[in-house]
């Protein structure tokens, strides 16, 4: 990719955002950085990750004879829950319950 300023090769660079790496791409003449869209994607996704990083911690809830738990808005929203089906996988050895988005 080439600087539409200098028609110069563009560069990998990393900046800082809000305490995280982002990849972006520099031109070594004029200096002026830009994001691809890929990269403007890959951006996004980490700073959604970021912000979804903290650990929920939720009770299991009573529903007939199953047991069931709620998810936050916050998970709903970034993961459009309310259109998927959930998969789980138990790990009986570890002591886990994994959850993944189908």
């Amino acid at each position: 990719m080439k600087c539409v300023n200098c028609n110069v090769g563009m560069k990998k660079v990393f900046i800082n955002y809000k305490g995280m790496k982002l990849e972006a791409r520099q031109c070594p003449k004029c200096k002026e950085k830009i994001f691809t869209e890929e990269l403007t994607m890959k951006a996004i996704s980490k700073l959604e990750a970021e912000r979804l990083k903290k650990e929920y911690v939720k009770k299991p809830i009573q529903i007939g004879h199953s047991i069931g738990m709620t998810f936050p808005k916050e998970i709903t929203d970034a993961f459009d829950l309310k259109r998927k089906k959930l998969v789980i996988h138990p790990d009986i050895i570890n002591k886990k319950i994994e959850i993944s988005v189908d």
